[in-house]
């Protein structure tokens, strides 16, 4: 599964939006400038497309020379174009010289981080971008679409060098707080300001939840000036804390000093003598985002079923500075605590059903299959296996696309071979508990080939895996058009094996 976060990876089209009065003064000659330039873009992807891990292998001097021969490409356009349109408004050239020139300063921008997890090698050139600078309290530029992505991108990069510092060891949400931190740094202007912190509060919130970040969030309301920034922030935070409300939270594990939380929803006036069924749910997101609100319907629906819903808190590489290695442990930490629990929520050890999306789905099958990685807390005689898997779009093979995963382990001087260990398909086969796999034969994220590998390897160790690829999928089944299907599919399963 590729880890590209919310980074723009893709060639970014150069455009931008005229009024009528200004398709008027530009006439036809803009639309073939735009023509042309729209040819451009598409030998730029091109390019790219083919030639991404390569580019970012270069050297500095070398990837820079690059860059800036494409640049040129498009600054002679423009340059001709304004030539031969000496009437053309002066905001539109402006605005294209700075579509063109952020566009290239991504590539740019970027190049530390991904140079660094295509070679190992760590370098910087920043220098270079330092030009950028005066540009960024410059609220009229929010206007265009790619100097926006490249304050992100910088800020991006930029908090993966802040995050190096060990004053964000043991902190929560250290990604958001880095980047917290460097927006007080780089910019001064109110409405940049604003800007910047609603787009990572905002997305923070949608993508990791509200826990530990009430510092953060009153004092962007107590500063932002921008009335219709607060509302939403405001709206959004309630909404989450109001869905923490109605249902147990626990603290599974405390580990560096982490407390890592278990939301349960128990079925209402439920019988003592009759031992629940479980299931627990661990979300997707890359093992860097993601969070158990995601499972909170789920949960509730199963509760009024009868059974017991769970949706776990593991650690993330964005919130906690921490490798999928940590989330295994987390899942089979989830897993003994039900069990070691079992009789204070009134739930059967043995019928514990286990699902994850995507990585939640490798941590289904790594609590059964990854021997090496188990948490010293752990009471290692309480069995972290579940009595059923199911999984949608999982993940089989961390060892090819992850390479940030690699350039992690380096990072902490370990043998990046190491994710090999918690890796599906490089795992000796075992027996598994009756094991649903459901996967999109188009699914770009994680490929189809690997369930297939996955499955094969299962069933010629005699396991009988239930398999449902669907044909002409993406990888995120679980909802849209496939998610009636995907559920449809799961409740058989479900039932087949007498769960009700």
């Amino acid at each position: 599964m590729k880890k590209y976060c919310f980074l723009i990876i893709g060639i970014l089209v150069l455009s931008f939006t005229m009024n009528a009065q200004e398709q008027d003064t530009a006439g036809s000659s803009y639309e073939v400038y735009l023509s042309e330039q729209n040819k451009l873009n598409q030998s730029l992807s091109t390019f790219f497309n083919d030639n991404f891990y390569e580019m970012y292998s270069l050297n500095d001097k070398e990837f820079i020379n690059v860059i800036d021969s494409l640049r040129r490409n498009y600054s002679d356009l423009l340059e001709k174009f304004e030539i031969e349109n000496p009437e053309i408004d002066k905001s539109i050239l402006f605005n294209e010289s700075k579509e063109i020139h952020y566009s290239f300063d991504n590539f740019i921008v970027l190049y530390p981080y991904y140079h660094e997890r295509f070679t190992g090698e760590e370098t910087t050139i920043y220098k270079r971008l330092e030009r950028n600078y005066s540009d960024f309290n410059n609220p009229e530029l929010l206007s265009i679409e790619t100097y926006v992505d490249y304050l992100k991108a910088f800020l991006y990069v930029q908090s993966n060098i802040e995050l190096h510092k060990e004053d964000y060891k043991g902190v929560d949400n250290q990604k958001l707080n880095a980047t917290w931190n460097l927006i007080n740094k780089y910019f001064e202007t109110p409405t940049v300001m604003d800007y910047l912190k609603f787009y990572y509060l905002n997305h923070h919130i949608d993508n990791f939840g509200i826990k530990n970040i009430d510092n953060l969030y009153k004092e962007f309301i107590s500063n932002c000036k921008d009335t219709s920034y607060v509302n939403k922030i405001t709206s959004l935070y309630t909404e989450e804390a109001n869905g923490r409300k109605g249902h147990l939270i626990k603290t599974y594990k405390t580990v560096d000093k982490y407390n890592l939380e278990i939301h349960l929803f128990l079925p209402e006036n439920d019988n003592q003598q009759i031992k629940r069924s479980v299931i627990v749910f661990f979300s997707g997101g890359s093992w860097s985002e993601g969070k158990p609100d995601w499972n909170f319907n789920a949960c509730q629906n199963y509760a009024k079923k009868g059974w017991v819903g769970v949706a776990v808190e593991y650690r993330l590489a964005d919130r906690h500075g921490t490798l999928p290695f940590e989330a295994v442990m987390d899942a089979k930490s989830a897993i003994r605590w039900l069990r070691e629990n079992a009789n204070e929520y009134n739930i059967d050890p043995d019928r514990i059903i286990a699902s994850g999306n995507s990585a939640g789905g490798h941590l289904v099958l790594a609590a059964v299959l990854v021997d090496n990685w188990n948490e010293q807390s752990d009471n290692l005689d309480m069995s972290c296996i579940p009595n059923v898997l199911m999984v949608n779009s999982g993940v089989y093979d961390l060892t090819d696309e992850n390479s940030w995963i690699r350039a992690g382990l380096r990072r902490r001087n370990l043998d990046e071979n190491l994710v090999d260990e918690i890796s599906p398909n490089y795992l000796a086969p075992r027996k598994l508990p009756p094991t649903l796999i459901i996967h999109g034969t188009n699914d770009r994220n994680v490929a189809f080939s690997t369930a297939e590998e996955f499955v094969s390897k299962m069933k010629l160790d005699g396991n009988d895996i239930v398999f449902k690829p669907l044909e002409e999928a993406g990888h995120f089944i679980w909802w849209g058009e496939y998610g009636k299907r995907v559920a449809e599919i799961r409740e058989e399963f479900l039932k087949d094996l007498g769960y009700e």
